[in-house]
């Protein structure tokens, strides 16, 4: 699904101007980058949780050159759904 057609979803459901619903996804686009960037989580019962996961240093090897270096330790966003939703996706109809 790209975003518009999610934006068109959320209108349909919610009723809300399109104008407004462009501007409240947007901001909850940008506070949830915030709360990553300053190192927070967010849990959304029943859906799941955005948390950062630390990646470790790591050894890897230029395939052209067959250089080895190393990776330095980063941390990126993940999300982990929680069961509410896992059980939903399971049990979806499409997926036969």
């Amino acid at each position: 699904m790209k975003e518009n057609d999610f934006l068109s979803a959320v209108r349909k459901e919610t009723g809300f101007s399109a104008k407004l619903t462009e501007q409240m996804t947007r901001q909850l686009v940008e506070i949830l980058s915030g709360m990553l960037a300053a190192g927070d989580s967010l849990t959304i019962h029943g859906f799941g949780t955005f948390e950062l996961k630390k990646k470790e240093e790591r050894l890897s090897v230029n395939p052209v050159s067959g250089k080895r270096f190393m990776i330095p330790p980063k941390q990126v966003p993940a999300f982990r759904p929680g069961a509410t939703l896992k059980e939903r996706i399971k049990n979806y109809k499409g997926n036969e």
